[in-house]
């Protein structure tokens, strides 16, 4: 719709992770019966948990809550940084080259989450995880070059006419989202989770073997699900509320790109759309980064290369069963990661 302002609506959609919180304690006291008051004490209970397991302090070791604050104002920034690299590297590499090369380079992420969760999260790793990420990014390669629509390889960039021959800067651009998404991930995974074993109750569900054994045990009150993952989110979200306003700045008076409010009101509601699915979208994958990690939460999002080919279908859109080969090989490709 000709409103290319992709740091603004990256910044609106960012900034509305706040809402995931209240959204998530809001459920939690419908479906658990947990006043938002009880559940805010037993979040802040875990956050300080998270907070002493990363500094290394035991729990009965006294710690000032400003210096928890701080610990945790700085763990928010870091993330926060983290999630947007990726995303401003994919915004900047849309309009440099085509978009099978940015989906193909950009989702190489599951490989690099699987290198870095191996190296720094210390996780266990199979010949069958390898091949079968190695195989989802094969099929999003298949899908994404597989299309009809001729690859774009020229740009408008400063009001000038760029030929861009192989793209290699925007290539560049999705391969730094794909490194720094896995980046993310990990660091997520490493800074907001309790190992499973720990005195954290925000762990993965339990099996159905130790429910009755837990059910007779004493055990503390545990956080509903998804309210922890959900308010580090919404931490993300002030922060980045807090502090993206300032590159927007520089790059309104820089012309990079000048600030502009949508007036149209078709506009506005695409873009109050497309909001709506971003909160959704990293809500969700939040969650699943807590409960299965880096590797499987990173194939899932190949999916949805999956999805866009299956709506295409449905609008219309020519399609070869080349890409078609390329989907199902996703598809078997994730399922042969899920703990079956």
């Amino acid at each position: 719709m000709e409103y290319k302002k992709p740091l603004f609506l990256l910044y609106l959609t960012h900034s509305s992770f706040v809402v995931l919180l209240p959204m998530q304690l809001a459920l939690a006291h419908i479906f658990s019966g947990y006043s938002a008051k009880k559940n805010m004490n037993l979040l802040r209970r875990d956050v300080s948990k998270q907070l002493r397991y990363y500094l290394g302090k035991h729990a009965s070791e006294p710690i000032p809550h400003g210096s928890l604050f701080r610990t945790l104002c700085v763990m928010l920034v870091v993330l926060t940084i983290a999630l947007t690299v990726p995303s401003v590297s994919w915004f900047l590499a849309v309009p440099l080259t085509s978009m099978a090369n940015i989906t193909a380079i950009y989702n190489t992420f599951s490989l690099w989450a699987l290198v870095l969760s191996v190296y720094f999260l210390q996780e266990d790793w199979s010949y069958l995880q390898a091949v079968a990420v190695l195989l989802g990014i094969l099929g999003v390669a298949m899908s994404a070059y597989g299309s009809t629509t001729p690859p774009n390889v020229q740009a408008e960039a400063s009001g000038r006419t760029l030929y861009l021959s192989p793209a290699l800067f925007g290539n560049a651009l999705s391969l730094l989202g794909a490194v720094s998404m896995a980046g993310y991930e990990v660091l997520y995974k490493r800074l907001t989770v309790i190992p499973h074993g720990t005195d954290g109750s925000f762990q993965p569900l339990p099996s159905d073997e130790t429910l009755a054994d837990e059910a007779s045990a004493e055990t503390e009150e545990v956080l509903p699900f998804g309210v922890h993952a959900m308010a580090m989110m919404s931490g993300i979200g002030v922060a980045t509320c807090l502090l993206f306003w300032l590159p927007l700045l520089v790059a309104h008076f820089t012309g990079f790109e000048t600030f502009e409010i949508p007036t149209d009101a078709v506009l506005l509601a695409w873009i109050m759309v497309s909001i709506l699915c971003g909160v959704l979208f990293n809500g969700c994958f939040a969650i699943l980064l807590s409960l299965w990690g880096p590797v499987l939460a990173s194939m899932s999002c190949l999916l949805t290369t999956v999805m866009v080919q299956l709506t295409d279908i449905l609008l219309g859109v020519p399609y070869t069963w080349f890409s078609m080969a390329g989907n199902l090989i996703i598809t078997m490709s994730f399922l042969c990661l899920l703990p079956w």
